[in-house]
């Protein structure tokens, strides 16, 4: 009798958090890494690049490269498959390849981010040329390593999980796990970066200890002689040689049915990922702290939605579920369109509509974002295990190694060659449309000879029509996959496709046929709906107090952020003594924007958001509201500057 691996509940939680330091890194680099060392899509002073301004790779040629370093990342995780799924030692198959990566791979993660060029006495060019051979060599030993580590813990999914109810949970675990890590890359790291003034690269290096998290299955995965897994001689006749496992996975119709949606899904999402920071500070001219308002209306009701997720697809299947997720996020993506300079340009938009469209747009998003993650995880477990099951084959790595060949030949492609090309053009209306290439909105600026003002950026207005386009083409595809992905249907699949397949084994097994456990799954959701909130809040709340005391130099901010944190309806008050004292500031600058109704507004906004959601944490729309204040009196002070300089020029 084998040894169950995961047999605590809180052991299902650890597992799905395994995962969480590297992938957390690898969604920082994705969101921030490019544009970190090729900033021509920010704005000058942004922190979100190395240094701001600087282009440390040579943009014509660094896009190939990188899109070839991720298209290898795909290829070779074919033979890192199989020699996962394979591996016999007295430790296990899985375990010995997750440790043995873990050092390689922290060390090439963060060396991708010193680009030695800089420090090297040369020109420009020499220095961009050494930067972009160091930085793809780097990423090769990078996306290597992380893969088979990855698959190694992805792999041992469909074994430390005994059946679907358990695979749902961990997979659902995996899914909060991953919305957390884009919930603080997207939202929170803006608002860390501009708030401690720090740059991305201090910053990623000050979470490399996060890898660390990749220890934790060496111990939960109970395989190798100490518990009964004989590896060294039992299983030997289960192994299947690379060309048979190619052979099963690649010609497996329900599992490439599958892989076409999910291609379409990650060739927009990844596009949308990579060009995010672009879109919202660069496309829409926002601060840090109002992208972090538009991220938390993405990113902070995702658990919710995944409780919703849930129960729409026990009435309606999984098909028909995803479906509207593609919809409904085709339509958010467009609000990074409408929400635009160059749209609020044309129809004489203002700041707080762009804030409202983002909004909008992210709530709507947020409905798509938790099945992005958890899909590919549990689609993929679950085909596995079923065939391991009916065939006695054991080659679940495979499937996930063939995932990780699509996505990152569709994100190479979609995030490096197409992204990469089209945020180096730039564009005008004024006298006339016209398109030029250029490295910054400065340089397009005066090439084109207008004001920077009068130029935009062409990525960031077409990456919305691209994203949305390849989700609708999603949905419509994913009218070929099965209705749902039980194992009694998956199973049924296999057999239609081999007739002589026997599926008794399934159909007759008791825990196969186990009913979801919804009173489970409604309170981990509902759980984790509330952590998500407040991880937003905890940051989010003494950063915007502080912001309110450094302009008021009256407010208590450490008293009342603890308070509004752990109280209920404490909220309630603090905010209130916020707006008062913002008010009291503007009107100090003559600053007419919380006067008269206006002021009262707010007041009355602000109560009846602290008596729907009494905690501040979670009060999203109480911490908009101020932190969009806190902006306007920040640019007003800042503007006050450029004229007492300007003054002083003058009179110099």
């Amino acid at each position: 009798m084998k040894v169950k691996s995961l047999d605590k509940k809180w052991k299902e939680f650890l597992f799905g958090f395994s995962g969480f330091g590297p992938n957390f890194l690898m969604v920082l680099m994705g969101a921030y890494f490019t544009d970190a060392i090729n900033p021509a899509a920010l704005g000058e002073g942004s922190f979100q690049a190395i240094a701001s301004g600087t282009c440390f790779i040579l943009p014509a040629v660094f896009p190939i490269l990188f899109a070839i370093a991720k298209a290898f990342d795909g290829i070779i995780d074919i033979p890192f498959a199989h020699v996962t799924d394979t591996l016999s030692t007295k430790w296990g198959r899985r375990r010995p390849t997750i440790l043995a990566c873990l050092i390689p791979m922290t060390l090439a993660f963060a060396m991708c981010w010193l680009p030695i060029g800089r420090w090297i006495p040369c020109s420009q060019f020499t220095m961009q040329l050494i930067n972009t051979i160091w930085i793809i060599i780097w990423a090769l030993i990078f996306f290597a390593t992380y893969t088979l580590a990855m698959i190694s813990y992805y792999g041992s999914l469909s074994t430390t999980c005994s059946d679907e109810p358990q695979r749902l949970r961990v997979s659902g675990y995996k899914s909060f796990f991953d919305t957390i890590s884009y919930c603080l890359v997207y939202a929170l790291v803006p608002l860390i970066l501009s708030g401690a003034q720090i740059h991305i690269d201090k910053f990623v290096f000050m979470c490399l200890p996060l890898m660390l998290t990749l220890l934790i299955p060496l111990f939960l995965i109970k395989e190798g002689e100490k518990y009964g897994y004989p590896e060294n001689d039992g299983l030997q006749e289960e192994k299947i040689s690379i060309g048979e496992s190619m052979k099963l996975t690649f010609k497996n119709k329900i599992f490439m049915r599958w892989e076409a949606v999910n291609c379409c899904t990650y060739f927009g999402l990844q596009m949308f990922l990579v060009g995010m920071n672009a879109l919202i500070i660069g496309g829409m001219g926002m601060s840090g702290g109002e992208m972090a308002i538009l991220n938390t209306c993405a990113f902070a009701p995702v658990p919710v939605m995944l409780y919703l997720f849930n129960k729409l697809k026990a009435k309606k299947g999984i098909r028909f579920t995803y479906q509207t997720c593609l919809i409904s996020f085709a339509v958010s993506i467009m609000s990074f369109f409408f929400g635009s300079n160059f749209f609020m340009g044309l129809v004489g938009g203002t700041k707080l509509v762009q804030i409202i469209i983002g909004c909008i747009g992210g709530l709507f998003g947020s409905w798509a974002i938790g099945a992005f993650f958890m899909m590919p995880y549990h689609v993929t477990a679950q085909v596995s295990a079923v065939e391991e099951k009916l065939t006695k084959k054991n080659h679940s790595a495979m499937y996930f190694a063939a995932n990780c060949v699509f996505t990152s030949v569709v994100g190479a492609i979609s995030g490096s060659i197409v992204y990469e090309n089209i945020k180096m053009l730039f564009f005008k209306t004024e006298g006339g449309f016209a398109i030029k290439w250029a490295e910054s909105f400065e340089a397009a600026a005066t090439s084109f000879g207008v004001a920077e003002n009068q130029v935009f950026n062409f990525g960031t207005a077409l990456v919305p029509f691209i994203v949305s386009l390849f989700c609708i083409l999603g949905a419509v595809l994913a009218s070929k996959m099965p209705k749902d992905y039980t194992p009694k249907l998956v199973a049924e699949e296999f057999k239609k496709h081999d007739p002589s397949l026997d599926i008794s084994v399934i159909e007759n097994d008791p825990s196969y046929n186990v009913k979801e456990e919804k009173s489970e799954i409604i309170f981990v959701q509902l759980g984790l709906s509330v952590l998500s909130g407040f991880i937003f809040g905890f940051i989010w709340v003494p950063l915007l107090f502080k912001s309110i005391k450094e302009q008021t130099k009256s407010f208590k901010n450490v008293l009342f952020a603890i308070f509004s944190c752990v109280v209920p309806f404490f909220g309630i008050y603090s905010s209130l003594q916020a707006l008062k004292a913002l008010k009291a500031k503007a009107d100090e600058m003559e600053l007419n924007i919380l006067s008269g109704k206006k002021y009262i507004g707010h007041m009355v906004a602000l109560i009846a958001s602290g008596v729907c959601l009494p905690l501040l944490p979670i009060n999203v729309v109480t911490l908009a509201l101020l932190q969009n204040n806190v902006n306007k009196i920040y640019e007003a002070e800042d503007k006050a500057e450029e004229a007492v300089a300007e003054t002083v020029a003058v009179e110099a």
